[in-house]
């Protein structure tokens, strides 16, 4: 048969051919032409990446991770094939890209971000990627590493054969340039979606002056692939899109911003931009409209009327300056004296809750005095086998089968083992910013409750301000309980740890003799199983930590999210609900109905993830009354997604917090 009847003899070749054919077919690409080899490649990375790594099936979490991916992508000259945006479960920070296609984040990476415009631009750096075919490019270097050729064979085995020589197709690395170039295509989507690449450099920089410090074994796969942080840093900062001095830059930004919810933001960033181009009628138009979403009607007819005067007249504009007198009001309507005096009551029950957050703070810093320095012991190991591994994979030393079949094997148990470090390593940062935030909180609470004493706020703030003070508490109690895990813990990772070197020094002598029958092999036969004994205890006492340590971190969301609502003006509802409803790919109209059932921000926003996460309906977890059980154990008593939900209700936390600040700054 003729290729061009097919397409290309490789669609139907690679379900016949194996190993060396295989091989020698992908670097040739003989009969094919880049794009049919590209798409084959993403085929078996995709499929050896998810093999290795649990896939995140949390309904939520990937409807927004797609959401977010796909309209990056409609702002790319390469739109022909199919993207998949997956999230994969391992504690390691990353986020990378395969062929054809395929872009993955880890949840660590999740968990690191601040914002959604760090998402953001991480996600069009990997678009940048594919756009650019930097994966094909890399991917045949990668393909003389025995790992991928035990993979393109068919013996893939599980995580050793991804994490494993070189740290497979995880730590893919591309070009200096490549990654520049990949760098300068994440600004531009992002900018052109409509996110702030200003803003999505934070990550960068809190990896520069945080985390490089520290250099958690967590982060070594990133930094392995990747250049250094201050050089990429200062190259986007020279780029238009970051431009503090170009209106044009200014106005698109402020829109975006007025488009997520944060018209205070996008104000503050308008009037910059009429001050170095005070005659643009948009402008002045876009002004109008982040004025009157913040429910300051004068400034917005004034900006309105500028427009006009500067247009010659506008329909959009008239119709506008109509409408202003319907606008939600920008005045709180009071507390009457029944919420002064609950309010009183819970003022006086604060101190309770204060010491016991103290306490609580003061715990977890001994808490790190006390496992740091053994942390940082059992990191070290990490590094060091990570490195010699990465020899292994730059040594073009030919093994058997038999030999590459034993690396396998023993690759497999070291990654299983060095994933409850990473996790570990998590749970501690969790641990630390946890209770740094409840104690933020707790001051933030005590002045809410003092001017909802006073009678400064709404109706249902008092309700909203109490269930903060009950998760607070809970939080606190759930933070104990993650550290009383923590003795164990160490000593069962320590244990896993010190196995896997073992079974890195075998493998090294078992690549060396390169003979299967050797006593060496058995030998390692027999660490890669101790070591995946000591590595299951090891994940699970983990596991039991990291659980409380997410269920800590959803009480101190749920009550930040709660006070940032308190004292809301009308106008101020309407936009926080829009920036709720975005987050949470709902309608404004659920998030009104819950909050009209008595729910603060933070409860309507974990209903809707956790109904989401279960698909069932949000209704079902309004909060019943006084007394009832805490949203987030119940969520987490549903064994719904509550680590996800965390995710984007920080995200949510951010947003909201940046629109109070700009708002005040204003």
């Amino acid at each position: 048969m003729e290729v061009g009847q097919v397409g290309c003899r490789w669609r139907r070749l690679r379900l016949l051919l194996t190993g060396a054919a295989l091989f020698a077919l992908v670097i040739a690409g003989t009969g094919c032409d880049e794009g049919d080899v590209e798409e084959v490649l993403g085929d078996i990375s995709a499929t050896s990446i998810e093999s290795a790594y649990p896939v995140d099936s949390d309904p939520l979490i990937n409807d927004w991770l797609t959401n977010r991916g796909h309209t990056i992508v409609s702002h790319t000259p390469r739109q022909n094939i199919p993207y998949e945006f997956s999230v994969v479960e391992t504690d390691l920070v990353n986020a990378f890209a395969a062929p054809y296609g395929h872009v993955y984040v880890t949840t660590g990476f999740l968990d690191f971000a601040d914002t959604e415009d760090e998402v953001a631009v991480v996600l069009a750096h990997e678009v940048g990627h594919i756009v650019n075919r930097d994966s094909i490019h890399s991917f045949k270097n990668s393909l003389l590493w025995g790992v991928v050729t035990q993979i393109i064979s068919g013996k893939s085995r599980a995580a050793g054969d991804v994490l494993g020589i070189g740290l497979g197709l995880l730590s893919l690395q591309y070009s200096r340039d490549a990654e520049y170039a990949a760098d300068d295509a994440g600004t531009r989507y992002a900018y052109a979606v409509g996110y702030d690449p200003a803003r999505g450099l934070d990550f960068f920089n809190r990896l520069m002056t945080d985390v490089e410090k520290r250099r958690p074994s967590r982060w070594e796969v990133y930094f392995s692939t990747h250049p250094r942080t201050e050089d990429r840093i200062a190259r986007q900062l020279k780029r238009e899109e970051m431009s503090d001095t170009s209106s044009e830059s200014l106005l698109w930004i402020a829109r975006s911003y007025l488009l997520r919810g944060q018209p205070s933001k996008a104000s503050m960033l308008l009037e910059k931009g009429l001050e170095l181009a005070p005659d643009l009628p948009e402008a002045q138009t876009l002004l109008g409209d982040a004025l009157a979403r913040r429910g300051d009607r004068v400034g917005a007819r004034a900006a309105y009327e500028q427009a006009m005067r500067l247009s010659g007249g506008l329909r959009y504009v008239e119709t506008r300056l109509a409408a202003l007198p319907e606008l939600p009001p920008a005045t709180l309507p009071g507390i009457p004296a029944e919420g002064r005096q609950r309010a009183t009551a819970l003022l006086a029950g604060l101190p309770k809750i204060s010491t016991s957050t103290e306490e609580t703070v003061r715990s977890v810093s001994s808490y790190g005095v006390q496992t740091d320095a053994r942390l940082e012991g059992i990191s070290g190991v990490v590094r060091g086998i990570n490195s010699r591994l990465l020899d292994l994979a730059d040594d073009d030393t030919s093994v058997s089968d038999g030999t590459r079949d034993l690396v396998s094997l023993g690759n497999s148990a070291i990654a299983r083992a060095t994933e409850a470090v990473y996790v570990l390593e998590r749970v501690n940062d969790n641990l630390h910013a946890t209770s740094e935030e409840m104690q933020r909180v707790v001051g933030d609470a005590r002045t809410a409750l003092q001017r909802a004493q006073a009678g400064e706020g709404s109706p249902e703030d008092i309700r909203a301000l109490e269930v903060t003070l009950s998760e607070l508490q809970l939080g606190a109690d759930t933070l104990d309980e993650a550290m009383a895990e923590s003795p164990a813990t160490l000593g069962d990772v320590e244990s896993a740890q010190a196995s896997a070197k073992d079974v890195t020094d075998l493998i090294e002598l078992v690549v060396r003799l390169n003979d299967p029958r050797d006593l060496s092999a058995d030998q390692l036969r027999s660490a890669a199983s101790r070591t995946d004994a000591l590595a299951t205890k090891a994940m699970d006492s983990v596991r039991r930590a990291k659980q409380q340590s997410v269920k800590a971190n959803a009480h101190a969301l749920v009550a930040r999210l709660n006070l940032l609502g308190a004292r809301a003006t009308p106008a101020q509802q309407e936009v926080f609900d829009s920036q709720v409803a975005g987050m949470m790919l709902v309608r404004e109209a659920s998030v009104r109905s819950l909050r009209a059932e008595g729910a603060g921000y933070g409860e309507a926003a974990l209903v809707l993830a956790t109904a989401k996460s279960l698909s069932m309906e949000p209704k079902r977890f309004v909060p019943s009354g006084p007394g009832s059980m805490s949203l987030v154990n119940e969520a987490v008593a549903r064994r719904a997604a509550v680590s996800d939900a965390n995710v984007l209700l920080k995200f949510l936390a951010a947003s909201m917090q940046a629109e109070r600040d700009a708002q005040a700054a204003g």
